[in-house]
């Protein structure tokens, strides 16, 4: 595990490297999931402004608003690290690079959009209601958690897309299940507390709503340390998962 981070550590300034190149060839790509996103905070700021909803309703749509951008990073980083590592394995070979590069700079530079969105986002919510309360420690605390698990996550998909064709439908189908299992259509709070229990097995789900509740309502967000203890095995889980995977392909991720 230590050889794995101190890895990660090494081959940082490629990631950086691949950001760049990333930015500069589908600059388009990224501007539009930028544009998209701002477009939906500007729609809900002018839909709650317009109807002139209570404090109680402001704060929900801001709920479900921050779980969407989570989602957007998710979805975005795990779906394009898949056609980056399968379309783009030559490139890692010529650089002598391992393939996580790519997927982790997918990871990163989603992260880098949904970090600004989601700002833009407190500034406005906390200006146009009272019951707000983001906990900036706390929403830090998610940003690292999410990455850690982000990236063990999307290199998996990114080598299985590259040995199993049909990996790209199959990571497709599993993102769009996704939206409809974390709490961006629904607040947890509504539901029986049996089948939020059974939604909170999904590490995904912790970080989402771990974003949600940081941005929300404040300090609700670190309080559970029993669910916190449960993601935390979760991760170890996957990153050894992670590392078998590397083991059986023979792939070359710790040269």
């Amino acid at each position: 595990m230590n050889e794995l981070f101190e890895q990660h550590i090494k081959h940082f300034p490629h990631m950086i490297k691949y950001c760049f190149f990333e930015v500069k060839n589908h600059y388009k790509y990224y501007l539009s999931a930028f544009a998209i996103m701002l477009l939906l905070l500007l729609i809900t700021y002018f839909k709650l402004f317009v109807t002139d909803a209570i404090d109680v309703q402001q704060s929900t749509s801001y709920f479900k608003l921050v779980g969407l951008f989570a989602y957007m990073w998710i979805f975005l980083s795990l779906f394009n690290s898949e056609k980056t590592v399968r379309k783009q394995g030559a490139l890692y070979k010529r650089l002598s690079v391992p393939y996580y590069v790519g997927a982790s700079s997918q990871v990163l530079l989603t992260m880098l959009m949904f970090l600004i969105v989601v700002t833009l986002t407190g500034i406005i919510s906390t200006s146009t209601t009272n019951i707000i309360e983001i906990n900036h420690l706390g929403f830090f605390y998610y940003l690292v958690m999410a990455y850690i698990l982000l990236v063990p996550i999307a290199s998996i998909i990114g080598l299985l897309g590259k040995y199993l064709y049909s990996a790209r439908f199959v990571v497709f189908g599993l993102l769009i299940l996704l939206l409809f299992i974390v709490p961006i259509l629904y607040v947890p709070n509504n539901m029986y507390a049996v089948w939020v229990n059974v939604l909170k097995l999904n590490p995904l789900f912790y970080i989402i709503n771990g974003f949600q509740q940081s941005m929300i309502l404040g300090n609700d967000s670190v309080t559970n340390l029993p669910y916190h203890i449960l993601f935390y095995f979760e991760v170890a889980f996957i990153y050894l998962f992670w590392i078998n995977i590397n083991r059986a392909y023979k792939t070359r991720y710790f040269e």
